[in-house]
């Protein structure tokens, strides 16, 4: 009799930790189950997009569906300068350079060393870590505007380099010749980044709530705290470097290959501003931000697009083309106004507005 003791008290225990687990369970189903729903609605609406492209755009589906895949190229590239500079706290404006580079060297290694485009790709993302790391090093000498300035003369130096290689190639651009059949057919393209946004922003999420991410988030609230703690600065500010710039030349390979060429404009002040301009809108610090940060920047331009040229207001025409950028300007702004914590708040404020509306 004796002996069975032990193994009721085994099914106890284990009883008692199954019901637990559940319990837990669906106190974060309650929890979150807003942001679960979210989820799963958009994971089915952006599967679904290309049968819907079809039937609202027709023939024109596949030039829409190009378009969007871009927005999924940018999230990468966002949230690449999320981990820097909102999670690790590095305003550093460098990873244009990386994006430019990278695209180069998988167009390089796939068109003129016939190269397997797969090999490309990952050889593209070790260049631009491996820059990451030589950039980022003398980088952590310096903190602040002096870390913003000197990153931006990396864009300017990788430019420079890049204009001179086409320049002396006796080209505009480094166009992709050899570019994977199955990638040339924009649904296949579309799925295929999709699957890596996905695949990126999964291991990003795991990574945010890991060891690393912590410190990371523990530099950003307080250096000095962070180190008395036992985080070590100079290795995961050079982490965080290195992360960011392979994320970032993985969105420069992907750039190349949706755009069919790679150009030295991927190394720009303007793609940079563009990049910092994703993660502001968006929030820092925040997976949901850079998401919405890259969909904003990278919508608004094709939504104003659709609008005429011209439009005719009684005797005068008013050329809408020539707005666009101000208009694009304008809706930046209205959305760090109304959303100065970006607009990873709207998830919040429509579980309270839910909330509210229950209640009453």
């Amino acid at each position: 009799m004796s002996s069975q003791f032990p193994l009721q008290n085994t099914h106890r225990n284990g009883a008692s930790i199954a019901r637990t687990t559940l319990e837990q369970t669906a106190l974060f189903l309650r929890q979150n189950w807003l942001r679960l729903s979210g989820i799963a609605a958009a994971l089915i609406f952006f599967f679904a997009l290309p049968a819907m492209f079809d039937q609202i755009f027709g023939f024109s589906a596949d030039f829409e569906l190009h378009r969007v895949s871009l927005i999924g190229i940018f999230i990468i590239a966002a949230f690449a300068q999320n981990i820097l500079t909102g999670y690790a706290a590095q305003p550093s404006l460098g990873n244009a350079a990386f994006f430019g580079v990278s695209g180069y060297m998988v167009v390089w290694l796939v068109n003129d060393l016939n190269q397997p485009y797969w090999l490309g790709l990952v050889a593209a993302c070790a260049v631009a870590a491996l820059l990451g790391i030589v950039t980022g090093g003398p980088a952590l000498r310096i903190s602040g505007a002096y870390l913003a300035i000197a990153s931006l003369g990396l864009v300017m130096l990788a430019n420079s380099i890049l204009t001179l290689w086409d320049t002396t190639a006796g080209r505009e651009s480094y166009l992709f010749n050899n570019i994977p059949a199955a990638l040339t057919d924009d649904h296949s393209l579309y799925y295929f980044v999709l699957w890596v946004v996905i695949i990126t922003l999964y291991l990003g999420y795991n990574l945010t709530r890991s060891r690393i991410g912590r410190a990371f988030t523990a530099i950003r609230d307080d250096e000095a705290a962070a180190e008395s703690f036992g985080v070590n600065l100079t290795r995961y500010k050079l982490l965080a470097f290195t992360i960011s710039a392979t994320l970032t030349g993985l969105a420069g390979g992907l750039y190349a290959t949706w755009g069919g060429t790679a150009s030295s404009s991927m190394s720009s002040v303007d793609q940079t501003i563009a990049f910092l301009a994703m993660i502001v809108i968006g929030g820092l610090g925040s997976i949901i931000g850079s998401i919405l940060g890259a969909i904003f920047v990278g919508l608004i331009p094709l939504l104003l697009g659709l609008l005429p040229n011209v439009i005719t207001v009684g005797t005068v025409q008013i050329q809408i083309t020539t707005l666009n950028t101000g208009i694009y300007g304008v809706l930046l702004l209205l959305a760090l106004i109304y959303f100065p914590m970006g607009l990873q708040t709207i998830p919040a404020l429509l579980q309270k507005f839910l909330q509210r509306r229950k209640q009453s």
